[in-house]
């Protein structure tokens, strides 16, 4: 019983820690707060713009299996973002503490390495996805009525399901990046998942070694799910279901892999320590 208030004590202090630094830093970059509400539109109006310079919307719902082009691309994009925005945030937070030199500090404190990565960098991981996907909003309820708002509430439930397992991915990454000298593999990470996710076209125009390697990533069972909601009338629940089954097998897989990868990066930089 001890431990667990012990462990609800340390939970309290990560996240009232954590927001204040999330919303300070928010009140400091208002741009970049405001490009949070607008980068769904900007990607979805460049896909749009797109496709009809190339194509046919017609042709792009038939082949996608949507029955409304424009709501997927839009609830798409907004997907997209979030998801780009929690892997970012969880994997380059843990290497601007390696830079500033204050990750000896934070592992040796009494929360440690591993509340913070998890508790800490949930926050604003959810506060990101949800300002991403409410933005939205707006076209949605243009778009399909009521009914686009209660399937973008789906959707924004499956992100948050999504976005178990995509945690443990990133802190697994982000502790195999505080072992390395070289942290420019982590720039590739967003633009390899935006490849193999599927957002924007099928995934069978892949290769076939992409298409196996999009099924580790969880972006890529969320992005299924905004497609099945964006057909006529209400959604496949049972399939809906087989998602969130699949999601949570693979949150137990990154959550294997993230304890001992946190484990060897905490000696690894308690032995060779960080220059700042």
């Amino acid at each position: 019983m001890s431990f667990l208030k012990q462990e609800y004590s340390m939970f309290l202090w990560v996240v009232r820690a954590e927001l204040h630094a999330y919303f300070s830093w928010l009140r400091n970059n208002r741009l970049f707060a405001f490009m949070m509400l607008v980068w769904p539109y900007l990607f979805a109006f460049f896909m749009i713009g797109l496709g009809v310079l190339l194509g046919s919307l017609s042709v792009y719902a038939e082949r996608m299996g949507v029955s409304n082009p424009l709501f997927y691309i839009i609830v798409a994009s907004g997907v997209l973002v979030s998801s780009l925005n929690i892997m970012d945030t969880i994997v380059w937070s843990l290497v601007d503490y390696k830079w500033l030199g204050i990750l000896p500090y934070i592992i040796v404190s009494p929360p440690g390495f591993r509340r913070v990565s998890v508790y800490g960098l949930t926050i604003p991981s959810i506060i990101s996805g949800f300002i991403s996907l409410t933005s939205i909003l707006p076209a949605v309820l243009f778009l399909e009525g009521w009914l686009g708002c209660f399937k973008l509430f789906i959707i924004l439930l499956i992100v948050y399901i999504g976005m178990l397992p995509l945690i443990g991915l990133g802190v697994f990454l982000a502790s195999i990046t505080l072992m390395l000298k070289e942290e420019s593999f982590v720039s590739f990470l967003s633009p390899f998942m935006l490849l193999v996710s599927g957002v924007y076209y099928p995934l069978s125009v892949l290769p076939w070694f992409l298409r196996i390697i999009a099924r580790i990533f969880p972006v890529t069972y969320v992005v299924e799910a905004v497609k099945l909601v964006s057909v006529l009338g209400y959604p496949d629940i049972s399939r809906l279901l087989q998602i969130v089954g699949l999601l949570f097998i693979l949150m137990i897989v990154y959550n294997l892999l993230f304890f001992p990868a946190v484990k060897r990066a905490e000696y690894f930089v308690k032995k060779k320590g960080v220059a700042v």
